[in-house]
């Protein structure tokens, strides 16, 4: 029997990333030519709907968009040894593990995701939908959707508003988690359907039925 599909970012999401992602982003920014890209804020901004889409409203061109993610996932392979799980996450994916088909659905490059998959040990994770699969999340999300049809409810875990709009527009149910990158009013206001407070909670709205044994009150 085919587990039901569930989506999840992974950056503020699964990896605690978001001061080494936008230090390394900003950087990138500068060498390509991307000034208006300068600060922490001005990245996190970036986010508040398609990330592509908001660097092309900045005037940014594909090419320096390439270079500029390029020279970022580098600096994140560079950076592994620095990056860590959110507490309890990988233990959470390996008991959703049991009972979905979990896929990352990633604006990072693939290889950087699997990497940091495989240097925790974190298991469970099915695939990966990275940048190279396409540079939107909508595109992504519909396919996958197309291959898991009959679900009462597609989950997509994110943490900035733009996964939340992202995955509405995918025929999605935004579920937003409130340890990543964009508080809790920006996912709401985004459209998010719930707000996960911990990864215990993320499990108990998306597998309910596995909470009792995770928490060792079954």
């Amino acid at each position: 029997m085919t587990r039901p599909l569930l989506m999840l970012d992974h950056d503020g999401v699964v990896v605690d990333s978001v001061e080494i992602f936008t230090t390394s982003f900003v950087e990138a920014c500068r060498r390509v030519g991307l000034s208006r890209v300068a600060t922490t804020d001005d990245v996190l901004a970036l986010f508040a709907g398609n990330f592509y889409e908001s660097l092309r409203e900045l005037g940014a061109d594909d090419a320096q968009i390439g270079a500029a993610m390029s020279r970022t996932a580098g600096a994140l392979r560079l950076a592994m040894p620095a990056l860590r799980p959110f507490p309890l996450m990988p233990e959470v994916l390996a008991e959703l593990a049991e009972a979905r088909h979990l896929v990352i659905v990633s604006s990072n490059a693939g290889d950087v995701v699997e990497l940091f998959l495989r240097r925790h040990g974190i298991t469970g994770v099915a695939e990966v939908a990275g940048a190279e699969a396409g540079r939107g999340k909508v595109a992504k999300v519909e396919a996958l959707i197309a291959r898991f049809p009959g679900q009462a409810v597609y989950w997509f875990v994110g943490d900035t508003a733009g996964d939340m709009s992202e995955a509405r527009r995918a025929g999605a149910t935004p579920l937003g988690v409130a340890w990543g990158w964009h508080g809790r009013e920006l996912l709401e206001a985004a459209g998010a359907e719930r707000i996960a407070d911990t990864p215990a909670d993320l499990l108990a709205i998306v597998a309910p039925e596995l909470t009792a044994d995770f928490l060792g009150t079954g």
